[in-house]
């Protein structure tokens, strides 16, 4: 699926560091989807769509960059290394800062990957509780520099978060709904509502679409982040759908019919420009 992705964005760019971004992002999904979905077909259909909708809907917004692209890849590898068991905690806490650092909404993940070094099997050093403790002030200090107008903290919003267009809830919701379509908007939904669990690889699902919609607020239109955790709920979505089937061949034409409904808007799209 990385290499399938690289090879998508070629359609709309030729940038060589763009494509490898989206390699990279796309590799990530996939291991993401089948970190929290498992090994049955209908799962391996979700690890499939994931990448292509995600990449479908980067092209149809005109979002294919390497930042973006970057910042979703870190994400997806620490929700990874989050949904497996790991005596090396350590692993979970460099994508999230990377994500984090990229990306805005992702700042919650370096305080979960913190408490993974906390509560993970291994020999804990003694600094590894100022870890997450690090990363609760990294939110607090995104929160303020995100909703700061004036001084220091409003010029590290301006740079991290970019320029600010605040709309309202309605209108973000509306906006959300445009950008993602509305098969995959309910898929989204869905697939968000059963990540909705208290294991750390879950939580950072949650935590960071929490952040994407913060963050779409300030900015007053639809971002990466938004476009990138939607889609890999939506794929999350399409695979409890298909795994509800209990004849594994049925499964996976289901999930793929249903994978298909929602990557053709986009694509298509995409190909008529």
């Amino acid at each position: 699926m990385g290499v399938g992705s690289a090879a998508a964005v070629i359609a709309v760019t030729r940038d060589p560091f763009a494509i490898s971004a989206a390699g990279l992002a796309g590799a990530a999904l996939a291991a993401a989807v089948r970190a929290l979905a498992g090994d049955a077909p209908a799962a391996l259909v979700a690890a499939v769509l994931a990448p292509l909708l995600v990449v479908a809907s980067f092209a149809e917004h005109h979002l294919v960059h390497v930042t973006p692209l970057l910042a979703l890849a870190a994400a997806a590898w620490t929700i990874v290394e989050l949904a497996r068991t790991s005596t090396a905690p350590l692993v979970a806490l460099l994508p999230a800062i990377i994500a984090a650092v990229l990306e805005p909404a992702a700042i919650a993940l370096v305080p979960i990957a913190g408490t993974r070094l906390v509560t993970a099997p291994w020999n804990r050093p003694r600094w590894a509780i100022a870890v997450p403790i690090a990363g609760g002030l990294a939110v607090m200090l995104a929160v303020i520099a995100g909703g700061a107008s004036d001084g220091a903290f409003a010029s590290l919003g301006q740079r991290w978060f970019g320029t600010a267009h605040s709309i309202s809830a309605p209108v973000l919701a509306r906006d959300v709904g445009d950008a993602l379509g509305p098969l995959a908007a309910v898929a989204a939904i869905a697939g968000l509502a059963l990540v909705a669990k208290l294991r750390l690889a879950e939580l950072a699902v949650v935590c960071c679409a929490i952040g994407a919609l913060l963050v779409d607020l300030r900015a007053g239109v639809t971002g990466p982040a938004t476009l990138g955790i939607a889609g890999l709920c939506a794929a999350l979505a399409i695979g409890r759908f298909a795994a509800t089937i209990r004849l594994p061949s049925i499964q996976a034409v289901a999930g793929s019919t249903a994978a298909m409904m929602l990557l053709v808007p986009p694509a298509w799209t995409v190909i008529l420009r």
